[in-house]
């Protein structure tokens, strides 16, 4: 039994194909894998890969995850001559393949396709799967691998295989032990050959603003540097990226959250076979990679520093000539608010304003100019704040401006503040531009009620609000495992104001007026809850 199917690179053919359902004589599975935290029995088919001709033996061969296929994807796009990168910090798998660039998270039914918002079809999430003491590897489903990236899949249920080949493999290679680099925009600034005897690693990391428009990055390993580093650009979003063949990471992955006009962060990875250090730029101008010592390499990145034109990044009028929304909140907005017990006001209630920096979120278009879901949710996260402080409760932000803290580090700073509640604020989008309406998610791995009160009853309360101030359509108090939810100590939603992919929606989201109501909808949905709190001590990190 064998069959095959082909799809088209178009990212917009994603919701609509045909999903081919896994159903073969593959060898019968009887093994313990380990994913969410936790260890499981595999009694599913195991499949054996088969990409461009040759067989691939990774540490997790590709399973049956809820009646889908889920296949390794660094050992697909690598044998495909893709660069893929993954960040532990942020849980996030990125993939440069042709003219896509593909990011995905760990547990995330949504991808971001060239900047843009894709749902991954049937709820089917990238995992982290591994065997006991084996290798742990980045899983994600076939189908949504095949249609970003123009491949052909064969599910050989006779043989127990599932084959990859990609469109430009025409007549297909012998796999040789090492792939090569894809051509980078740069020349390798070493090319001397690597010694791999001796274990080296990189130990520090460190950043100095030179001017307003350029960085000097310090990177200090234990052991020589000379032959081991490259340098090389990648495009859309715009990264130089630094490589130190066979080195490991003292420190461990990190994202270091720079926010400057123009260089938003630093990230650090690796794998088995390189350290990497990637600068996240835009409107990059020079850069420069030498070893100033035995053991340490700087790396000098100058941007144009003509990244924030506010043409670009405040919202326009909307359709009936409403001003571009504020930071500020509308004076009779504050009012009506239940005003702040003694103990309430001692109680540090966290905003979360989605995405940021790098990361613009979803994209919208309105009146011929672009939307980003990073300005909208800051915009609504500072009235939120307002009218809350001007009714005596205490907040905090884990950003204040265009900056792009890590899905690790929102809710650790939530954490370390001993905070009541956490607040995520997002804008939803859609394929089909009819979607529309207010939704709220809560983590079923952080719905106790340690606190005196379960995320999903906060969920409730504040769906509640916004939609008696709104007048949205209630799209009701759904279930997910978001990162900064789940991450979360304290009770913790993550909400989605509207879609930015409708119209009128959008119209409304970029209304000074509308946004006052989702804020003051918010702010008495936490008000309504943070009563019911009560903090448990020594939760300070």
């Amino acid at each position: 039994m064998r069959f095959t199917y082909r799809v088209l690179a178009a990212v917009s053919a994603i919701a609509a194909a045909a999903l081919v359902q896994v159903s073969s004589a593959a060898t019968a599975g009887g093994m313990q894998i380990c994913y969410d935290g936790a260890t499981h029995w595999y009694t599913g088919e195991i499949y054996s890969l088969i990409v461009n001709g040759n067989e691939i033996n990774a540490a997790m061969e590709p399973i049956i995850f809820n009646d889908h296929a889920l296949v390794p994807v660094r050992e697909i796009f690598e044998e495909c001559g893709a660069i893929v990168d993954y960040t532990m910090e942020t849980q996030c798998v990125e993939i440069q393949y042709n003219d896509s660039y593909i990011r995905m998270y760990i547990n995330d039914n949504y991808a971001y396709v060239n900047g843009k918002k894709q749902e991954i079809p049937d709820n089917v999430v990238p995992k982290l799967i591994n065997k006991p003491g084996g290798e742990t590897k980045t899983m994600v489903p076939v189908r949504f691998i095949s249609e970003t990236a123009g491949m052909d899949v064969e599910f050989d249920g006779d043989n127990g295989e599932i084959i990859i080949t990609s469109n430009e493999a025409e007549d297909v290679p012998v796999r040789v032990e090492e792939t090569e680099e894809p051509a980078p925009t740069e020349e390798p600034v070493q090319e001397t050959p690597v010694e791999t005897e001796t274990p080296v690693s990189v130990v520090s990391t460190n950043y100095k603003m030179l001017s307003d428009t350029s960085m000097k990055i310090t990177v200090e390993c234990d052991g020589s540097v000379a032959g081991r580093y490259s340098a090389f650009t990648l495009t859309d979003p715009e990264r130089v990226v630094v490589d130190f063949a066979y080195m490991g990471l003292s420190e461990g992955e990190q994202t270091i959250n720079v926010g400057t006009d123009g260089i938003s962060s630093i990230r650090t990875g690796h794998n088995d076979e390189r350290a990497r250090i990637v600068v996240d730029v835009e409107e990059l101008v020079d850069y420069s990679v030498e070893a100033v010592s035995d053991n340490a390499v700087e790396i000098i990145v100058e941007v144009s520093g003509n990244t924030s034109a506010p043409a670009a990044t405040e919202p326009p009028k909307t359709d009936t000539g409403s001003s571009a929304p504020t930071n500020t909140v509308t004076p009779s907005y504050t009012e009506g608010i239940t005003q702040a017990t003694a103990a309430d006001s001692q109680k540090i209630i966290m905003l979360d304003a989605g995405h940021g920096g790098s990361d613009p979120g979803a994209i919208g278009t309105l009146n011929g100019t672009q939307i980003n879901e990073k300005d909208l949710t800051l915009s609504i996260t500072y009235k939120v704040k307002a009218i809350l402080e001007a009714n005596g409760y205490k907040t905090s932000m884990t950003r204040t401006g265009d900056t792009l803290p890590s899905l690790t580090e929102r809710p650790a700073q939530a954490n370390a503040e001993n905070c009541a509640l956490f607040v995520s604020i997002h804008i939803n989008s859609a394929e089909a531009t009819s979607a529309y309406g207010t939704e709220v998610y809560y983590s079923e791995e952080n719905n106790g009620d340690s606190y005196g009160v379960t995320s999903q009853a906060f969920a409730e309360n504040v769906l509640k609000g916004m939609i008696s101030n709104m007048g949205s359509y209630n799209r009701g108090v759904k279930m997910a495992n978001w990162a900064v939810i789940r991450r979360s100590n304290m009770p913790a939603i993550l909400l989605e104001v509207g879609f930015i992919s409708n119209q009128a929606e959008l119209a409304n989201m970029c209304s000074d007026d509308y946004q006052n109501k989702v804020a003051k909808g918010i702010a008495e949905g936490i008000i309504n809850t943070v009563h019911s709190v009560n903090v448990p001590s020594g939760n300070i990190q």
